[in-house]
């Protein structure tokens, strides 16, 4: 990886973290926001939900409009830089329509800088190391609930609402400085492609359309952990909120999650390289269910924490892997599967300024045509990254509603299940790095 290549990775690493700080460090406490507008719980399910759906449609038209480096690098810096007015207005809401419409127009800026910075991550990675840079960016995700945890709390306990607005907009006043320091040279976008199943001098070419099975139970197995992520998250606040608990006590758990999530993120993706994803995916969704289990039962503030640090695991596990898992799936190194289908050639190697050769073309090695996965990477990795505001959407929407009729904690016990549906649907994909 060249210097310029680390530049990049730096910067998007520092604009990621900027990124989370705001949205985690806001997150735990906006049901108390909204709660003190006079919402109600199942209000404050369809506020959440609602602003879930605008980072989805952030994060989709980001995807669809990116088609080089050079855009993706645009549409991160405009949202930076019209977030900063956008954060700041959240705190001056007088009502809870104005905070909806703040709220949303935050998050739908939010998951179109992140959906970019993805994709510029990707591809400043080879598929040696991509599991470990994965693991990285996913770090900034925990890194954003400790900062943001430590001071969102006491501000708003000292000063209100408004002034942990007025900090987050000068915070996020980095965001778009960050984002102009990321190298848009098609030179550094470099991707090292082998082929690791060959027969001699014979290539097998993969299985589409099992491939793109796979790849949307990936996608479907993600959304489910952090549906149930999600709705422990919600659970969590209006819990200790009903137990008079302060905003610094509440927005602590945040705090106690990124400390868990940080080692657990680095070690797991970086493992995942050499052992395989599908092992640490389904440990943890385990440990996620039973984090509500114990969540459904908590009472003091040890208790909390003990489960905020559980709970972690369920979109840690997805953020970190599931990048990894399905480019693993797309790439052509990583899917090959004997279909019959001969191609007769020494060595696959090559270094592509662009990840072209993963859309649905024909591509030319030694005079002999293949045809690629049709599933592009730029296509999984919007999918994947769109998965924890789909999962936060249901979530958000599943508990607002089921609070009219079940109590705290006879619903946390019932979403259990999610996360066990969840290792189900990844059990019945084959592939799986080096296994």
């Amino acid at each position: 990886m060249t210097s310029q290549a680390r530049l990049s990775l730096t910067a998007l690493f520092i604009t990621s973290s900027i990124i989370w700080i705001s949205g985690n460090g806001i997150l735990p406490l906006l049901p108390i926001y909204a709660e003190s507008l006079g919402a109600n719980n199942f209000e404050i399910g369809l506020y959440l939900a609602f602003s879930y759906a605008c980072l989805a449609m952030g994060a989709v038209v980001a995807a669809k409009t990116v088609h080089s480096q050079h855009s993706a690098k645009q549409i991160m810096v405009i949202s930076g830089a019209l977030s900063i007015p956008i954060i700041f207005c959240v705190g001056q809401a007088r009502s809870l329509y104005e905070l909806v419409a703040f709220t949303s127009l935050i998050w739908l800026l939010g998951g179109a800088g992140f959906s970019a910075l993805n994709s510029m991550m990707a591809k400043l990675t080879d598929h040696k190391h991509r599991g470990k840079v994965m693991g990285l960016l996913a770090i900034t995700s925990p890194i954003g609930s400790v900062i943001g945890g430590a001071f969102s709390g006491p501000i708003v306990d000292l000063w209100g609402f408004d002034a942990l607005f007025f900090t987050l907009a000068l915070i996020n006043m980095l965001w778009p400085v960050c984002g102009l320091m990321v190298r848009t040279d098609e030179s550094i976008t470099t991707i090292e492609i082998k082929t690791p199943t060959r027969v001699g001098s014979t290539v097998y070419l993969p299985r589409v359309k099992q491939q793109q099975h796979w790849n949307y139970q990936l996608i479907s197995a993600a959304s489910l952990s952090y549906m149930s992520y999600y709705i422990a998250l919600l659970a969590t606040s209006l819990i200790m909120k009903d137990a008079g608990y302060s905003a610094t006590e509440i927005s602590s758990t945040a705090i106690i999650g990124g400390l868990a999530a940080i080692p657990f993120i680095y070690g797991a993706s970086h493992a995942s390289d050499i052992f395989g994803r599908k092992a640490f995916w389904i440990f943890s969704n385990l440990i996620g269910a039973i984090a509500l289990i114990l969540l459904s039962v908590a009472e003091s503030i040890v208790t909390f924490w003990i489960a905020a640090f559980m709970i972690r695991f369920l979109s840690s596990g997805s953020r970190s892997i599931g990048s990894a898992w399905i480019i693993d799936l797309c790439s052509p190194n990583r899917t090959i599967e004997p279909t019959g289908h001969r191609v007769h050639t020494e060595t696959l190697v090559r270094y592509a300024p662009s990840i072209n050769f993963l859309k649905n073309q024909w591509v030319s090695i030694q005079g002999t045509h293949i045809k690629s996965n049709a599933f592009s990477e730029e296509k999984a990795l919007a999918l994947i990254s769109a998965t924890p505001w789909i999962g936060g959407i249901m979530g958000y929407l599943a508990y607002g509603s089921a609070s009219l009729t079940f109590t705290a904690s006879s619903l946390l016990i019932t979403a259990v299940v999610i996360p066990l549906l969840s290792i189900g649907l990844v059990l019945t994909i084959k592939h799986s790095p080096f296994t």
